[in-house]
């Protein structure tokens, strides 16, 4: 896949769209996960269209280096989605693709001094209501 400046080598399979299926590369939006079939589809995105300069929802942290957002599955349907398709090419467990409305995910992002934009570091997700209680 192609990611931000990195080109990175999927470990397992992700359950994006049969016609994705058979890329040699996938380009994917650093700031809202949006996959493409080509590079130019890709600047094209991010210059003209790609709404997010730092992830979506509300900043529960910051410092001068590293910030947190909490991203509500349900109001930001299309951008988790698109997150866990990613987190699925290194997780092999992963489950959660689609059905994203009852959780909370938690996306850690960098500063990037350079650019003056966030960098996707990682995130974990949790249910808004777990089951057991």
């Amino acid at each position: 896949i192609h990611f931000g400046r990195f080109e990175i080598t999927p470990w397992f399979f992700s359950p994006y769209p049969d016609s994705f299926l058979r890329l040699e590369k996938l380009y994917i939006c650093e700031y809202c996960f949006k996959f493409v079939r080509d590079h130019g589809q890709l600047k094209r995105h991010v210059f003209n269209s790609c709404r997010y300069v730092e992830p979506p929802g509300s900043r529960v942290y910051e410092d001068r280096k590293l910030a947190v957002y909490e991203v509500d599955g349900a109001q930001c349907k299309i951008y988790c989605q698109n997150l866990c398709l990613l987190a699925k090419l290194f997780l092999d467990e992963k489950t959660l693709y689609y059905d994203v409305d009852d959780f909370l995910f938690y996306v850690l992002v960098e500063r990037n001094e350079k650019y003056q934009d966030w960098e996707f570091i990682g995130y974990f997700s949790k249910e808004k209501v777990p089951e057991d209680n």
